[in-house]
């Protein structure tokens, strides 16, 4: 566990005196305890988090996602990532790190982290990691007659249509189901 100076540092307070308020405040509300005058003394409550420790999975970053023009397909783990199971759902989680603007419309900007689920069974209006030709993309995915429509959520892109004829170079790499973003 981290110190009062470590825990002020790493958030800009400049006195320990904030730092320990703000640790008072999260131990009053249950979430974790500490021993007096020891130091790394923080402990997280079992119980804060309905009767258990919270449950965590392990989740690789796998590189890059465009949000934007498509680009190649190259995939890396590139760190592995603790998330809380009860905020992400799914199987086979993988994360990617969002470069680009066009889906800032449905609030997902350039450096946020794409927690997706590998399954590729979606309903329409789903925002998807989707890969044509090798080239992946963050976008909505629509069914047509025939064809897919991946929509941007920014009017600086255009929509694409994936016609029959090249829906077998089509396929999801994984359906998006939350994501992180860091200030």
């Amino acid at each position: 566990m981290p110190t009062i100076k470590e825990i002020g540092k790493r958030f800009g307070f400049k006195s320990p005196a904030t730092v320990q308020q703000h640790l008072r405040l999260i131990e009053q509300k249950g979430y974790l305890s500490r021993t007096p005058r020891q130091s790394r003394s923080i402990r997280l409550k079992s119980d804060a988090y309905g009767g258990s420790a919270v449950a965590v999975v392990k989740v690789p970053l796998l590189g890059r996602i465009p949000a934007g023009p498509p680009i190649y397909a190259l995939e890396f783990v590139e760190d592995k990532l603790t998330l809380p199971k009860n905020l992400f759902h799914g199987s086979g989680l993988f994360a990617l790190r969002v470069q680009g603007d066009s889906m800032t419309g449905a609030g997902i900007f350039d450096g946020d982290i794409a927690v997706l689920s590998s399954r590729s069974n979606f309903m329409d209006g789903a925002i998807a990691a989707v890969i044509v030709n090798e080239e992946v993309a963050l976008k909505r995915v629509y069914r047509l007659p025939g064809a897919l429509r991946l929509h941007s959520e920014n009017e600086k892109y255009p929509d694409r249509v994936v016609n029959v004829g090249s829906i077998d170079a089509c396929r999801m790499a994984g359906i998006l189901v939350g994501t992180i973003r860091q200030f």
